[in-house]
């Protein structure tokens, strides 16, 4: 356990919530406690940092805004407390067009659905029913490319997501990593879909980054994760929880486990059940 807990970081989906859904309520009290106490909250997030994340706080009905935000899988770094921003480069459209003409053969074989994320490129490939849903709740509509890879390609982006039957999965992956493992990584965010960007960019770096701007000790970091995108940032922290439906990988990389699954709140069960108590609380 952490002596002195300064930071908390968690990830979004079926960590903090459900797909799509709202922050449990016992979250929201244990945020505005640790809010009011000093301790600075933020998302680690394989999301593209925009103006709807930079407004998750008010839209889940928080009286505060998130201190910052490690994007894009570590990707994106926003301080909103002192306006510090930082990114990692694009992958070119050269890369981009490797990257799909080598895998399009089992894109086609398996009918994976192909989207960039990042730099408002919403170019896509195989994408129907709730991933089009998907894409609308957050603001925006894939625009479909199906069979053309060059106008896939047609701006940079951050990361590409291939999104399958999890059956199909290791072979993907297996597939990419023949090639391009000196200069790329492929992980995994939810059973069937990974994600593929630069090497060496992930959310413990981002985590990094935040605390040395804030000088801030990574002993004093809390995490909470449930997939192998938060394996790094679980690690790295001082102390790393797996929500108890995370993966089977991330509960091993985690130094505890919380009792509660996401849609029950385990993020804010967890903090209460061992953090704040009536010490320590303004």
């Amino acid at each position: 356990m952490l002596e002195e807990m300064k930071v908390v970081i968690a990830d979004i989906d079926m960590t903090l919530t459900a797909k799509g859904g709202e922050l449990p309520e016992i979250t929201k009290e244990a945020f505005e406690i640790l809010h009011r106490n000093d301790v600075r909250i933020g998302l680690g997030t394989g999301r593209e940092i925009n103006q709807a994340l930079r407004g998750m706080g008010k839209k889940w009905g928080l009286s505060f805004e998130f201190d910052f935000v490690v994007g894009m899988n570590g990707g994106m770094v926003l301080d909103h407390r002192n306006d510090n921003y930082w990114q990692t480069d694009y992958l070119t459209t050269e890369e981009m067009k490797n990257i799909l003409y080598y895998m399009e053969p089992l894109i086609d074989k398996y009918k994976v659905a192909v989207n960039c994320e990042g730099n408002e490129n919403h170019n896509a490939m195989n994408i129907s029913g709730e991933l089009l849903e998907s894409s609308r709740r957050h603001g925006f509509d894939f625009v479909d490319c199906t069979g053309d890879i060059e106008r896939v390609c047609e701006r940079p982006t951050f990361k590409f997501l291939f999104r399958g039957e999890a059956e199909n999965e290791a072979e993907l992956r297996e597939y990419f990593l023949k090639k391009f493992s000196d200069n790329y990584q492929i992980i995994s965010t939810f059973p069937g879909t990974v994600e593929v960007m630069h090497k060496g960019i992930d959310k413990g770096s981002g985590l990094k980054k935040y605390v040395s701007w804030e000088n801030i000790d990574l002993k004093d970091v809390i995490a909470f994760g449930d997939n192998e995108n938060d394996n790094t940032m679980l690690m790295d922290a001082g102390w790393g929880v797996c929500l108890m439906d995370g993966s089977d990988g991330t509960k091993k990389c985690a130094d505890d486990i919380t009792e509660y699954d996401c849609e029950s709140g385990g993020v804010g069960h967890y903090l209460f059940d061992h953090y704040i108590t009536p010490k320590n609380l303004k």
